[in-house]
């Protein structure tokens, strides 16, 4: 049985209250990470003298000092637990959150009459403005959570994110109006949030949280919480879907009138015919061509080589847009005006990946170095947005990094570089920055999506250990976008949440890095940037052997594992099991971290039945590459359904897949080669 979300967290704050009390609320810093944090020792100061003044009942004096300091300083960061550290403007909302029924009071006579005119600023705001209205809810929630209309803009947050087909975020929206499981007043449970005396009425708050379980098709959990409705709000009416009646019946209707999800099988998709293959020509600034993740929309494949953005035709591989079906260069859609290849030597791998959202489709071009060496002069990195709905792959605008922060004293010898391909939705664009000297640091950034420009740029930590000036280094982390949140994997000893909104960080956490020399060398060979699923952030930094379980709203840690293969690539989610890949392949438990399959693996210590490339998870099941086949494995159980001879049947080595349509891309360096049936005319 799977455990409704809630439920899971509130457990985990029941069973982690043995952690340090919070008479003295603030953790201390352990003394030695590998990402120098923004923190503020007078701040931290500050802040755990509230407690004194709660213990004295001075609630006026607790409401002043805790809007003041947030004020000051929203965006410094204070240790809330070993390894999980929080924004002052963050840590501020929850204390106030959790005062007494009169410190409460005192607080929002102070705060009420700011948030009351923001909630009546966003109600004026057109209908069609959801982009402003959500600014504005989002606003309320993180500045002023427990004022007294929070729980009206939480609501309002809820419902538009259902109605943009958001569930999960519905759901941790929703979930901030009930109470929690166990006390918020311990080192697990502070930066929690939920809202202190919602006017909401629970029943009808539960019957929405039942309402995304059944659109996120999750029978079982949708099962649990009627149960659990019936038993606490059997008899309560409300309004739902555009109904009135008894919640629980109106509910039951719904569950049995979804319509049962169609559970296809991909091997019902043979992939054993070589339908098209090209070469894409060698980059001149990343010559090593490196590893290539290629996307597709609708019937356009797209791939890049770190110098060009390329379209194919899917179904014949003919370059798109071009009359020329002769040579792979035909069908460049934008290049690099200026390829200048790197002076000094590149350490780690270079990724080119590419992101498509709606008809853009953005991709970062240049020389893969991220860590540039004090004497490299040609270390270009740009991003592009590329129109390719009616502007057939048009270039609608280009950002270089070197020309961010030019009046930075650092700029000059500097520069910023872009990590991976950016995330984006329909108003923004976010990616990680990395510069080099005199320490790492790394950075999120966000563009406007129309016009490029530079929305805010936030520091997210310098790394502690000493670089090597002498060379170049490559690395690819990608962002992941949920809940009005950005989440990064430094794979330097931290992860982080970013709001999406300003940039301000809303909490970190740290773990043990296995740096012992170079940040530059310590990155093992992969690519796993966070995945979200169901309010949870599971990741697996390639400077650790952890795989860590993240509650993506707060950052409380709900589980961790040290892995016995190192971690390449987090496949993805199905059938509630979380698949990674190393060597060899796994499914992971996703409420406790275990191995969730009887013999534990799919693969062994044999070099030739080893991992060779990313797999990838169609519908139920993980197509996974190893030297000479693909192997078809159930993600639910392990078991393996089906072998398909690479080698034997079409001259081919495994590599990375990406699956579109009926059709799989197997990408090895600059050759792709698309795999599918062979359908009768």
């Amino acid at each position: 049985m799977r455990w409704p979300h809630l439920q899971l967290v509130g457990l985990l704050v029941i069973l982690t209250m043995t952690a340090q009390s919070m008479a003295q609320p603030l953790a201390t810093r352990p003394s030695q990470e590998a990402l120098s944090l923004d923190l503020d020792s007078a701040v931290v100061k500050r802040l755990a003298s509230v407690e004194d003044f709660i213990a004295d009942k001075q609630w006026d004096l607790v409401a002043s000092l805790l809007r003041q300091t947030q004020a000051e300083k929203p965006e410094k960061l204070v240790p809330v637990a070993p390894g999980w550290y929080v924004s002052v403007a963050r840590y501020c909302q929850c204390q106030a959150a959790l005062l007494p029924p009169a410190g409460l009071a005192a607080y929002r006579r102070q705060a009420d009459a700011t948030a009351n005119k923001w909630l009546n600023d966003a109600d004026r705001l057109p209908l069609t403005n959801l982009t402003r209205q959500r600014a504005a809810w989002l606003r309320i929630a993180r500045q002023s959570f427990a004022s007294s209309c929070a729980d009206q803009a939480l609501a309002r947050l809820a419902e538009q994110s259902f109605e943009q087909g958001d569930f999960a975020a519905s759901r941790t929206y929703w979930e901030m109006l009930l109470p929690a499981s166990g006390s918020l007043r311990t080192a697990a449970g502070l930066g929690l949030l939920r809202h202190p005396d919602s006017s909401q009425v629970a029943a009808q708050v539960r019957a929405h949280l039942v309402l995304c379980s059944l659109f996120e098709r999750d029978a079982d959990r949708a099962h649990q919480e009627l149960i659990t409705f019936r038993r606490l709000h059997g008899d309560a009416t409300g309004r739902l879907a555009g109904r009135d009646g008894v919640l629980i019946e109106l509910l039951s209707e719904l569950r049995d009138n979804r319509p049962a999800e169609a559970r296809s099988d991909s091997t019902m998709s043979q992939f054993d015919r070589r339908l098209w293959e090209v070469a894409l020509p060698v980059s001149l600034v990343a010559p090593n061509s490196g590893d290539i993740l290629p996307a597709a929309a609708g019937n356009t494949l797209f791939a890049t080589n770190g110098e060009a953005v390329f379209a194919f035709d899917a179904e014949t591989g003919r370059p798109k847009w071009s009359e020329d079906s002769g040579d792979a260069r035909a069908a460049v859609i934008h290049s690099l005006a200026d390829p200048v290849p790197p002076k000094l030597q590149i350490n780690g791998h270079a990724w080119h990946s590419l992101t498509i959202q709606n008809e853009r489709l953005y991709a970062r071009l240049g020389t893969p170095i991220t860590g540039k060496a004090k004497q490299e002069a040609n270390s270009h990195s740009e991003l592009v947005g590329l129109d390719i709905g009616g502007g057939e792959g048009k270039l609608v605008w280009r950002v270089a990094a070197e020309e961010i922060g030019r009046q930075d004293p650092l700029g000059a010898n500097s520069p910023w570089c872009f990590e991976g391909s950016p995330v984006a939705d329909s108003q923004r664009v976010f990616v990680a920055l990395r510069r080099s000297l005199p320490q790492e640091q790394i950075n999120v950034a966000c563009f406007d999506a129309d016009t490029a420009r530079l929305l805010w740029n936030r520091k997210v930590g310098i790394t502690v250990v000493a670089t090597d000036e002498a060379v170049n280094s490559a690395s690819h982390l990608r962002l992941t976008l949920a809940e009005d949140s950005v989440f990064l994997s430094t794979d330097a000893g931290a992860i982080a949440a970013v709001d999406a909104q300003d940039g301000a960080i809303r909490w970190l956490r740290t773990y043990a890095s296995e740096d012992t020399l170079s940040s530059r060398d310590r990155r093992r060979h992969g690519h796993t940037p966070p995945v979200y699923h169901d309010g949870v952030l599971y990741v697996a930094p390639l400077d650790t052997d952890l795989l860590m379980a993240i509650h993506a709203e707060s950052g409380l840690l709900l589980w961790q594992r040290e892995w016995p293969d190192p971690i390449h690539f987090v496949l993805g989610i199905s059938d509630g099991t979380l698949v990674v890949q190393g060597r060899s392949l796994w499914g992971v438990v996703l409420e406790t971290g275990d191995p969730a399959w009887p013999h534990r693996r799919v693969g062994h210590e044999d070099p030739e039945g080893s991992s060779i490339g990313c797999g990838v998870l169609i519908d139920h099941d993980v197509w996974w590459p190893n030297r000479e086949e693909l192997i078809v494995v159930s993600a639910s159980s392990g078991r393996i359904k089906r072998r398909l001879e690479l080698k034997a049947s079409l001259g081919l080595t495994g590599g990375h897949l990406a699956a579109f349509g009926r059709s799989l891309v197997l990408s090895r360096g600059g050759q792709l080669t698309v795999l599918g049936e062979l359908l009768p005319k």
